[in-house]
């Protein structure tokens, strides 16, 4: 008889944060320990009484370890990195330090980069623009941003891989959709996202969904 794994995350990937979420989960190697459920927010399953009483905030992803519920993607990563990441592993956040500098650039995909790609997908879900290229500019300015960071450290937070990467290209390869990413402008970024994408497990954590994604915002924007 086997028993049902502690943790619970319930997804859809074609979320941003999901995404990053499952990347993180690929990186530290625990997707067998984590139980997978499936929320199709295409069809409302984020809105059924059943998932509101999980999250009633209707978003994904959420994890669920016990008692604990988290509600927030960055927090996912945080508690995923002192769960399962030993001293000296990539992802350990082995001190205030290490740990101030993921938080910070969590923060800043939180509140800057994907709260600006979210409010121009809101628009085109809901109808109110068909054409994005008029409404790019400020996730434009958060790309200039995160180019600046990028000057100042191999990866975004610091000198190696962290969860804040994976939080930070899952939105990026989501915005990429409307906004070619240019050597000429972002080189930095070009740079760091290509290693990105060639992690090894970037293609079935990241790119499925994206795809998917882009099935859906083909039948209401062109691109």
């Amino acid at each position: 008889m086997t028993t049902s794994p502690a943790m619970i995350l319930y997804y859809d990937e074609v979320s941003p944060p999901v995404r990053g979420v499952l990347l993180a989960i690929a990186a530290l190697g625990v997707k067998d320990r984590i139980k997978l459920e499936y929320i199709d927010l295409f069809k409302g399953g984020h809105l059924s009484s059943d998932y509101l009483k999980i999250n009633p905030l209707h978003t994904v992803p959420v994890l669920r370890h016990g008692e604990l519920t988290l509600t927030d993607s960055h927090a996912i990563l945080v508690y995923l990195c002192d769960a399962f990441a030993p001293p000296g592993h990539t992802l350990a956040l082995p001190d205030a330090l290490t740990r101030a500098k993921v938080f910070n650039m969590l923060c800043f995909n939180n509140g800057c980069l994907f709260q600006r790609d979210a409010e121009v997908m809101r628009k085109i879900f809901s109808g109110a623009i068909t054409d994005p290229t008029q409404h790019l500019k400020s996730i434009e300015a958060a790309i200039d941003a995160l180019e600046q960071f990028l000057q100042r450290s191999r990866y975004t937070a610091h000198d190696q891989l962290s969860v804040a990467d994976f939080a930070i290209v899952a939105t990026l390869s989501t915005v990429a959709i409307f906004v070619p990413l240019v050597t000429d402008r972002w080189p930095r970024v070009c740079e760091w996202f290509a290693v990105m994408e060639a992690l090894p497990y970037y293609n079935d954590q990241n790119r499925v969904g994206l795809d998917m994604l882009r099935k859906h915002l083909a039948g209401k924007v062109k691109l």
